[in-house]
């Protein structure tokens, strides 16, 4: 037979009361723990599976004639070093430098038109650990952070700002739910990013 007066008697205890308090506010913080581990992991792994974040293309276009200063040789200065291009003043009432590809650099850069693009991948990227996640649904962003596994050679075009192996940098990331599924939407990884939008600062010499 139960003992009923017992019970009561540690119903009326407030010890009782305030350890299952602790066990519940435990429990739940174990909980919530979990769930943010799991979208944090989710996070990671999903930017690890979309290639153009993990094996990204150099998205690297610049003029084959620009004006000449000293901004411009600087930019350039890499690639000359690493033979991929030479330098050759212009005549003309603005001075202006052209941009010639040599044969090792015809191998990782095109001329189309009047621009050099990039044609190859820099190099393989991993996403290690999600330091911040907010959840806005059907939204989601993050801050990560991400190490190079990989570069290819003529990634040295960038010059002093290009990605050390190893070294763990910082990027942002913005995933959607779609169809059953989170999907990258967009991402920065400034360090990384500004390397390459220093080309972009080149600019066209008048033809």
């Amino acid at each position: 037979m139960v003992d009923l007066s017992h019970l009561k008697s540690l119903l009326r205890d407030k010890r009782v009361w305030a350890a299952l308090l602790t066990a519940v506010v435990l429990l739940a913080g174990l909980v919530l723990w979990a769930v943010r581990s799991y979208h944090r992991a989710q996070a990671r792994d999903g930017l690890n599976e979309f290639a153009p974040f993990a094996n990204p293309a150099l998205d690297l276009t610049f003029p084959s004639i620009v004006l000449e200063n000293d901004a411009s040789r600087e930019i350039l200065e890499a690639g000359v070093r690493q033979r991929y291009w030479t330098l050759h003043p212009r005549g003309g009432a603005t001075a202006s430098l052209e941009v010639r590809l040599t044969n090792q650099g015809l191998r990782w850069f095109s001329v189309v038109g009047n621009q050099i693009i990039a044609t190859f991948k820099v190099g393989t990227r991993e996403a290690t650990r999600v330091v911040e996640l907010e959840d806005t649904f059907p939204s989601r962003s993050i801050r990560f952070r991400y190490h190079w596994n990989q570069l290819q050679p003529a990634s040295e075009v960038l010059g002093p700002q290009v990605p050390e192996l190893g070294k763990e940098y910082e990027g942002e990331a913005l995933f959607l739910y779609e169809n059953g599924k989170w999907r990258v939407m967009h991402w920065t990884t400034p360090v990384y990013d500004q390397a390459v939008e220093q080309f972009k600062t080149l600019k066209p010499a008048p033809q």
